[in-house]
């Protein structure tokens, strides 16, 4: 090799990139993820993934991400809560009242078929949740770390507490299981009992369990999924999984829905978009000199949505939102775009806290 096709070898530039590429079949989204490593010969597309469905009442779907974890633990919730309001209309309905003025109902046709659909409702309610919560401890071990239950044996002495994921365990291998009016009896799985110490009667109160589901996803903010996603972009490269790879990406482009629904939008990433559409609007509305007049500017704006930029050597996130129907954006360093973002909006919950 002469010398100076050496030097044009030690020149080529090298490669670290990941690309989505979007294209929209109705009423999917999908992403195709095209990768350059290394030399410029080293590129590949992996195959197409669906990224979101557009809903009947036009909003997104957006798939694969925490934000969709625990709002299919809220809507189990809310069955929960349908379920009582509708049981407690009827029960007034037929005039009859707990004998023991809390729970326990007389004998009638009413009350067994109200108690039959309760013990089916929630053996089915405690699988869907108990499965997220797994899946969440996986994603925020530190943050689901302290969530347990007591647990309880056949006289109702407090005998021990578990975890919320370690629930899940149990039940995506149980043997026997018992929903007993608010209480699960008997959850063994074909290694383990409730607690260490092998026993039957063990069981947990299931509303004990639901108040504790219900602190977690209250609980997990922007904060935590933002911190999560900065320590994974970090390491991010065209060498990762793709698994990783669309986990970052799917949540970060969702990321922007709790900010808009829940947030202040005067601060953070979508900020420098909003200052730039309003002063290019008074330059266009107001060409003269507006000093000591107070101007009113009203501003439409469409769910911001935030991506990775393709060249990781130098990560960077994109921000693009449509603002008075006009297609805007802003590319920050992705450490200036997280600081922005925690400050801003890191305190808010991922879901709207229900009343």
């Amino acid at each position: 090799m002469s010398k100076k096709a050496k030097q044009m070898s030690k020149k080529a530039k090298k490669h670290n990139r990941v690309q989505i590429v979007y294209q929209y079949s109705k009423p999917y989204v999908y992403g195709a993820v095209h990768f350059v490593e290394g030399d410029i010969s080293r590129q590949w597309w992996d195959k197409p993934f669906i990224i979101s469905r557009r809903t009947a009442n036009r909003g997104e779907l957006v798939y694969g991400t925490v934000k969709r974890i625990l709002d299919k633990i809220q809507s189990q919730l809310d069955r929960l809560n349908q379920f009582s309001s509708a049981a407690q209309a009827e029960l007034e309905e037929a005039d009859i009242t707990p004998i023991d003025g809390v729970s326990l109902l007389p004998e009638s046709e009413v009350a067994d078929r109200i108690m039959d659909e309760q013990e089916k409702l929630i053996e089915d309610v405690l699988l869907a949740v108990s499965v997220n919560i797994r899946i969440l401890s996986e994603i925020f071990p530190d943050r689901l770390q302290q969530s347990t239950v007591k647990v309880y044996d056949y006289d109702d002495a407090c005998v021990g507490d578990i975890r919320l994921s370690e629930i899940a365990n149990l039940l995506v291998h149980n043997r026997y299981i018992v929903v007993k009016d608010h209480h699960v009896v008997d959850l063994i799985s074909d290694k383990k009992f409730l607690i260490g110490r092998p026993q039957m009667g063990l069981k947990i109160d299931f509303i004990q369990y639901i108040e504790e589901v219900g602190k977690v996803i209250n609980g997990i903010t922007v904060k935590d999924l933002a911190s999560k996603l900065r320590c994974s972009i970090k390491d991010l490269s065209a060498s990762s999984s793709i698994k990783d790879i669309i986990f970052v990406t799917q949540n970060l482009y969702a990321l922007g829905e709790p900010i808009i629904v829940q947030g202040q939008i005067d601060s953070g990433p979508i900020k420098a978009i909003l200052d730039r559409v309003t002063r290019r609007n008074l330059e266009r509305s107001h060409p003269s000199p507006t000093d000591g007049i107070r101007v009113l500017v009203r501003t439409m704006l469409s769910t911001p949505r935030f991506y990775l930029e393709p060249d990781l050597d130098h990560k960077q996130i994109k921000t693009s939102m449509r603002v008075n129907d006009e297609e805007e954006s802003d590319v920050k360093d992705y450490e200036d775009f997280f600081r922005e973002l925690l400050r801003a909006y890191g305190h808010i919950p991922l879901i709207s806290r229900r009343q």
